[in-house]
């Protein structure tokens, strides 16, 4: 056993092994309901069979969906060159309804010596050998965010340094490639042969190369759907580019670089740090209490928004201003916010050019989908999962994780007929509208009641705004799921409208309701430049009245009734 309180390594055996093709290391969910484990092989064969990945936390679902779709890129592929490279290859993959069973089993059986994570000379996604400048490991508990570990102390966490999790080699798995994608930023423990160490520490490390996306991940109704749905069309820009996942080059050593990716591949596979999991022989097999985790192969956001295909961006005229281009910066996540409120940037579909470059650019992968939506995917019902994290103080600690699920048929994608998107859109700026008065009209309640606080005025609107929101989320979900194609999308926007317009009321009936009398009463309140009006509850309803009628006009059908 190793001695805890120094950290010193244990035993290790040369015996161990534990190979993510063969071994099962996936938990999964079969269509008729069914939970088992399957190994990296089995899952892509039968993807068609699983309805999706059941795992620990929904932060490891996309480094792990990403790494399947790398090797099914290079399955896929043709010698170098990954594929598909055209629409119609993909298609062609589409129409099997499974994944290719030979091309699939050729390249693992190639790559398979690659996927140990144990092996002593080259283990899965680690570095063989690695150790920190004073030869300590930390617990495991470093490599997930939820548990205390050093710096990062969740106030629920019942693990301590001192008690590390024991986690099996499935599980250590899992949470590598966890670590790899979202680890916090900040100081690292330095590399023994790290040049670029000091003091024994890695400092400005940015944080793991999803953290700083807000991911977007279309799935379907089995996991074969989802993976197809994010099977990227690589075309023939990438030919002779170099582009390969990690386990296809030289195993990695302790130095680091901050480089560009060669390609979508040596993306989805980054080394955003240098671990290596310590395994111990127990009784009940091997386990994984300890590792060493020092700092990764850097890359630049700026430089990967013409690669990374899971996020949506926004225009960046600081960074621009810095490195002298057009850039654009990925938009994250914000807690609290629901997913369908960001769906303008999401849908985004201008064209974006060095020349005439748009404000925002939508997730590469919904722009691919758009692509094929009059063709394969018509009449399909997507799920828009959004992951991502917020990190706290210099993004060294996570502060809270970030998971929503939008459902958007296909035809809200569509590019032949631009209506189901406008519908949609118009949906969304329907509710922020309606939320921006009812949050005018518990500000006004509150100053003809004699409230002067910006603070708490500004609590007021945001209060009434959240709950607007909160009321009108599920129906958004289920309305947005009716934008299939059929119908009129006018009478679909007409019908959400009619919605909006009856819980604003609702809401603004129930504000009114709990006025005090001061407010019905009155007063002066100040406004800009030293001028006053006369405010009442009477006023601030016929206000609020009046602008949503002016913005949001009754539909023809709540007209008439």
């Amino acid at each position: 056993m190793p001695d805890i309180s120094t950290g010193t390594p244990p035993q290790t055996s040369p015996l161990l092994t534990f190979n993510l093709v063969d071994d099962p290391w996936l938990p999964c969910l079969l269509i008729d309901g069914t939970a088992t484990s399957l190994s990296l092989r089995q899952a892509l064969l039968r993807a068609h069979e699983i309805q999706d990945l059941a795992l620990d936390t929904a932060t490891q679902y996309p480094p792990i969906l990403r790494l399947m779709l790398a090797v099914i890129h290079r399955a896929a592929g043709n010698g170098p060159h990954p594929g598909p490279r055209s629409a119609k290859e993909w298609i062609l993959l589409w129409e099997q309804g499974h994944l290719p069973a030979d091309p699939i089993n050729r390249y693992l059986n190639d790559v398979r010596h690659r996927f140990d994570l144990f092996h002593p000379q080259t283990p899965f996604g680690q570095v063989a050998g690695l150790r920190s400048s004073n030869d300590e490991t930390k617990t495991i508990a470093l490599a997930i965010p939820f548990l205390a570990a050093g710096n990062n102390a969740p106030i629920f966490s019942s693990v301590r340094d001192q008690e590390p999790p024991s986690l099996t080699p499935a599980e250590a798995a899992r949470w590598l490639l966890h670590a790899l994608a979202w680890d916090t930023a900040a100081i690292k423990t330095a590399a023994a042969g790290d040049p670029k160490a000091k003091a024994g520490k890695t400092t400005g490390n940015p944080t793991g190369p999803l953290g700083q996306l807000g991911v977007l991940i279309p799935t379907g109704t089995t996991l074969w759907h989802t993976l197809m749905y994010n099977l990227m069309i690589l075309g023939n820009d990438n030919s002779g580019s170099g582009d390969m996942p990690s386990w296809e080059r030289p195993p990695a050593d302790a130095r680091w670089r901050e480089h560009i990716p060669a390609g979508l591949l040596e993306l989805y596979t980054w080394l955003g740090r240098r671990i290596r999991v310590v395994a111990e022989t127990t009784l009940d097999g091997p386990r994984v209490r300890r590792l060493v985790l020092c700092a990764g192969d850097r890359l630049r956001t700026a430089d990967l928004y013409q690669t990374e295909p899971h996020t949506a961006w926004r225009r960046s005229i600081a960074q621009e201003k810095k490195l002298g281009r057009t850039v654009f910066m990925p938009i994250v996540h914000q807690p609290g916010r629901q997913l369908w409120r960001g769906l303008g940037a999401i849908l985004a579909h201008q064209s974006v050019t060095d020349t005439a470059p748009d404000e925002l650019k939508p997730p590469d992968v919904l722009v691919q989908l758009r692509r094929l939506a009059s063709g394969p995917l018509a009449g399909k019902l997507l799920l828009l999962r959004a992951i991502g994290m917020t990190y706290g103080n210099q993004n060294a600690t996570i502060e809270e994780t970030y998971v929503d699920d939008l459902p958007v048929p296909v035809a809200v994608l569509g590019l032949n007929d631009l209506r189901w998107e406008k519908a949609a859109l118009d949906g969304v700026r329907d509710a922020e509208c309606a939320a921006r008065h009812l949050g005018t009209l518990a500000a006004n309640l509150a100053k003809a009641a004699g409230c002067k606080d910006d603070r708490l005025l500004n609590g007021r609107r945001d209060n009434a705004r959240m709950s607007l929101y909160a009321t009108l989320d599920q129906r958004f979900r289920r309305w947005i799921a009716t934008l299939d194609g059929g119908g009129l999308p006018q009478e679909a926007a007409y019908q959400w409208r009619s919605t909006v317009r009856l819980r604003t009321h609702q809401i603004a009936d129930e504000l009114l309701w709990r006025v005090p009398p001061t407010a019905i009463r009155g007063r002066l309140v100040n406004l800009a430049r030293d001028r006053t009006e006369w405010l009442d509850a009477a006023l601030a309803e016929s206000r609020f009245r009046r602008a949503l009628d002016t913005d949001l006009p009754q539909p023809p059908q709540e007209a008439d009734s």
